[in-house]
């Protein structure tokens, strides 16, 4: 009986273990406030998934989505606190996940900032999407603290093109490009960049 207490008590000890290792493994690829992945872990799921759409030949598509200034996290912060603003990121966050497939990824990439990674999506699927999430934002009220808050977002969207010498870097700077084109342009719209293009 002694022997089996033992071996009992150890079979709790690396269970406890086992559990505290995939909780402390969880917590370092999510984001604290979102819940999300963080930008680290969304970089690392990025570059395997462009190292088998260039060996299958499909798309990927990488789309940022960043709160405009005017109607986003800063009037939220500035009106209600920065406890508020906390709150609307979580709810944008949860927003985006409804939005998209099951299979799509979504990350917070930082501040008032969102990646969504859109598996075997083309220009026109990653376009749609994107377009989608920007009118969809802008009619939805979120509920924070008894407010109605409404945002709007600026979107970019770059598109892995296989056998174009494209890569991980290629794809986010031309999202990334998108974005700051929707926001000179004055925000709640979406830009994409093609591999060696101008913007659209």
């Amino acid at each position: 009986t002694d022997i089996f207490g033992i071996l009992l008590s150890q079979g709790s000890t690396a269970l406890s273990n086992s559990r505290l290792f995939a909780r402390t493994k969880e917590l370092a690829i999510r984001d604290g406030l979102t819940g999300l992945y963080n930008h680290r872990h969304f970089f690392q799921l990025l570059e395997a998934e462009i190292e088998e759409a260039e060996r299958e030949e499909h798309h990927i598509a990488v789309i940022m989505v960043d709160l405009d200034r005017q109607q986003g996290l800063k009037a939220i912060n500035d009106s209600l606190g920065h406890l508020a603003g906390d709150e609307l990121l979580r709810q944008v966050g949860q927003f985006l996940v409804r939005e998209v497939r099951h299979e799509d990824v979504v990350a917070r990439y930082g501040g008032d900032e969102f990646v969504i990674l859109a598996r075997d999506s083309g220009r026109e699927e990653a376009l749609a999407l994107a377009h989608r999430i920007c009118h969809r934002l802008s009619e939805t009220t979120f509920d924070i603290q008894g407010v109605g808050a409404h945002v709007t977002a600026s979107i970019g969207v770059g598109v892995f093109e296989p056998g174009m010498a494209d890569d991980v870097n290629g794809v986010v700077s031309r999202s990334d490009r998108g974005l700051y084109m929707a926001k000179e342009r004055g925000g709640d719209q979406v830009c994409l960049v093609d591999v060696g293009t101008d913007p659209t």
